[in-house]
């Protein structure tokens, strides 16, 4: 390995920790359910379907790696595996995917019930105002006999 190749690899390393040291401590729980709902999917799947940080392909690969590898340092996530070029959590059983399927599930129709809601609001609003620059609308014809 010569110097500039040297220098390359901690140019990228630099970036990588650059890159993860704003990550917070319930990110890399995020992280943990987030690759055990969406097992399966590549690395670069997997970092344009991560919405809690902004991951590049290799500090998404190295943070995986780390996890991996210091056991004890993140003892209740992962570790993960790669398999058929996608990414799995192996430490989840199939009872605990579905527990927490089921639970973003709900969370999810819990959200979109509000959004209803809000629509709903939002719509009324609409017809509200429509109908008053109508009446606007006809009052100003009657008044100036457009």
């Amino acid at each position: 390995m010569n110097f500039s190749q040297k220098r390359e690899d901690i140019d990228k390393l630099e970036k990588i920790h650059s890159n993860i040291g704003g990550m917070f401590e319930n990110s890399y729980k995020k992280l943990d359910l987030h690759v055990t709902i969406n097992g399966g999917l590549s690395i670069d799947e997997l970092r344009k379907s991560i919405n809690f940080h902004h991951f590049t392909n290799d500090s998404l690969l190295y943070i995986i790696k780390q996890i991996n590898s210091n056991r004890c340092t993140y003892h209740d996530i992962g570790p993960f595996i790669e398999k058929d070029s996608g990414w799995y959590n192996i430490r989840e059983k199939n009872i605990d995917v579905i527990t927490m399927l089921t639970e973003e599930n709900m969370r999810l129709k819990k959200e979109l019930e509000e959004m209803i809601i809000e629509r709903n609001k939002f719509k009324q609003h609409c017809e509200y105002f429509e109908k008053e620059m109508n009446a606007l609308g006809e009052h100003l014809t009657q008044e100036y006999d457009c």
